[in-house]
């Protein structure tokens, strides 16, 4: 498997898949220009930007897409302050940028150094069940020294596949977790060295 930064010709396969993992999250913050606002968002300076997204191919075929950051990445991300005056032109442009605060929220949660944040993990539909979530995770859990990630605890069929790659809830949450409805995840697999 190959591991690429996304590209901008990548942003339709991107976006679906940006999309597919919380398909009611964008329809309730977007309408029916959910497709359309995720492509957008996408191209912002913001922490689900494709700069900020590899995309996994698999015999030149994109399979699957993650976002990994590092302690340092997550305070930069942060810190960003976007243009406001770009998002008041319509109520989609608000919502859009509504979207943007919610992300540099989440970027803002506590992770140790030796800890790594998996914001987003997607395998295109008709790649699933063909062991690609296998090799994606598989590759992460070789590279970095521990993973954790947020998921929603009504989000049963991804809580099986984090617990089948060995991850476990964090017994102790960061004093700044702003998700009511979610739990912490991390990898437990220990890492030589």
């Amino acid at each position: 498997m190959l591991f690429r930064q996304a590209e901008r010709e990548d942003v339709p396969f991107v976006a679906s898949l940006v999309f597919d993992t919380d398909p009611s999250h964008f329809r309730r913050a977007f309408g029916r220009k959910a497709h359309k606002f995720v492509s957008e968002l996408i191209l912002l300076n913001n922490p689900l930007n494709i700069r900020h997204i590899t995309v996994c191919e698999f015999r030149e075929q994109p399979v699957a897409i993650y976002a990994l950051y590092s302690m340092k990445e997550m305070k930069q991300l942060a810190s960003l302050k976007p243009n406001y005056r770009d998002f008041l032109t319509s109520l989609s442009r608000f919502r859009l940028l509504m979207e943007v605060r919610t992300l540099r929220k989440a970027m803002k949660m506590s992770v140790s150094s030796n800890q790594s944040y998996l914001g987003i993990i997607s395998v295109e539909r008709g790649f699933r069940n063909m062991g690609f979530a296998r090799m994606v995770f598989s590759y992460l859990l070789a590279t970095c020294q521990e993973i954790v990630l947020d998921v929603s605890k009504s989000n049963g069929r991804a809580l099986s596949i984090y617990t089948r790659y060995g991850f476990k809830p964090e017994m102790r949450l960061p004093r700044d977790y702003p998700v009511k409805d979610s739990i912490r995840l991390k990898s437990t697999r220990k890492t030589a060295g």
